[in-house]
């Protein structure tokens, strides 16, 4: 069977300007994992006081408010994420959800426990493009059991539409310090 080649190909002549995009962020201390509460080690996050994972600067978004078993992240839709057909890539948007998923999960977490993700599932309302910013995503826990935890979440434009949902089921692990 022989290789088939696109059939679409690339003008040279229509490529536009390259771009580039750097960034910095903090490097995490897993010591305070496990130590703190959920809540106090989000706390700590949201003061500037612990690092925010790599992830966060890298994807260009922020941790605003948190709460016990809530978490809200704000991002900046920009045209770095774009994909082909020119708006916001969808695993963009689904790392931004997850991101408050998580942080809502971990904050119902009393120390000594952490957690891993089992499932994650998005649903994609409308299109983003860079001139629906910022987009806000809240998250809460809808359950927080001993072994695992769910929550769900939406992602809202400045002009109150809804352009994703999402939920996450977590087990629960015992930390080890």
């Amino acid at each position: 069977m022989g290789v088939r080649q696109n059939s679409w190909r690339v003008n040279g002549d229509e490529v536009l300007d390259v771009v580039t995009r750097a960034y910095e962020y903090q490097r995490v201390r897993p010591a305070v994992v496990g130590t703190t509460s959920g809540l106090e080690t989000v706390q700590l996050t949201l003061e500037g006081k612990l690092p925010a994972p790599p992830i966060i600067a890298t994807l260009g978004i922020s941790l605003v408010e948190a709460a016990e078993g809530r978490a809200v992240f704000e991002g900046w839709p920009a045209e770095w994420q774009y994909n082909q057909l020119a708006t916001v890539q969808g695993g963009w948007l689904s790392a931004l959800l997850d991101s408050a998923l998580r942080y809502a999960v971990q904050s119902a977490l009393p120390a000594g426990r952490g957690f891993t993700t089992l499932d994650l599932h998005v649903r994609f309302v409308r299109a983003v493009t860079e001139e629906v910013s910022p987009l806000r995503t809240e998250a809460h826990v809808t359950h927080a059991g001993t072994r695992t935890v769910t929550a769900e979440g939406r992602i809202v434009g400045p002009d109150g539409k809804v352009y994703a949902t999402g939920t996450t089921s977590c087990l629960v692990l015992k930390m080890e310090q």
